[in-house]
């Protein structure tokens, strides 16, 4: 008898809800994106969100003046739009063009960022941008992970299928794919951090001061940095 493939999950277990929708990202890691989006738009604008979730980002971003249109692979309301971004089929709505494209913690979701890259790049002008963010596979945090068990935080064998992390994307590697997938002024920063509780939390903070004393130190910005943020303008 075949083997049955393990089913993927696309989302991380919820912890923290927005306006009764549950957050799957990182704690902070919405706020910081909501604050980048109004650096960039700082007048607003009509924005693309690829990987909604539940929601909650999209509430986060309309409440601060944004015309959004929100998208998912498999959409939980009514209101976001169905979008495979690994085979995408734009409707009316989708199509564009937006000012501004958000891809918070999704990429890594993909079977091929720097293709889906190009496709955000078709729903845009140039001067117009995009917002993403996947883990950083580079923070102090998550070499240890790798020095320990052959894989960064958030990726390895249980993560592969839920949530469904399959894409490896390093700082370097996001700018290039930025820069390949026709963008410009492509600027990264830090944010996000992990979500540890208890005794747990307590062994993270331990690590972390080790760290730190051996010169791995985690990035400046927001938190503890565990997730990428790059900016970029269309060419």
């Amino acid at each position: 008898m075949a083997d049955t493939a393990p089913v993927t999950v696309q989302r991380t277990t919820a912890v923290r809800t927005y306006e009764g929708h549950a957050v799957h990202a990182a704690p902070g890691v919405h706020e910081h994106a909501v604050e980048l989006a109004r650096r960039l738009l700082p007048d607003g604008g009509r924005v693309l969100e690829v990987g909604a979730g539940c929601g909650a980002l999209a509430l986060r971003l309309r409440a601060a003046g944004f015309d959004v249109v929100p998208t998912d692979l498999d959409p939980p309301h009514d209101w976001i739009h169905r979008l495979d971004l690994d085979d995408p089929e734009w409707t009316p709505a989708t199509a564009g063009p937006f000012d501004l494209v958000v891809c918070v913690e999704t990429l890594e979701h993909t079977e091929n960022p720097r293709r889906v890259l190009r496709q955000v790049r078709g729903v845009l002008r140039p001067g117009d941008h995009v917002l993403v963010s996947t883990p950083h596979v580079g923070h102090p945090h998550s070499r240890l992970k790798f020095l320990l068990r052959g894989a960064p935080y958030l990726f390895g064998p249980r993560h592969y299928y839920a949530p469904g992390h399959i894409s490896v994307v390093p700082d370097w590697m996001l700018a290039e794919h930025l820069r390949q997938a026709g963008f410009d002024q492509v600027e990264l920063g830090y944010a996000g951090s992990t979500d540890y509780a208890g005794p747990r939390q307590l062994a993270h903070r331990a690590e972390t001061l080790l760290l730190s004393a051996l010169g791995l130190r985690q990035p400046p910005g927001p938190g503890e940095g565990v997730c990428t943020f790059a900016t970029a303008r269309a060419s």
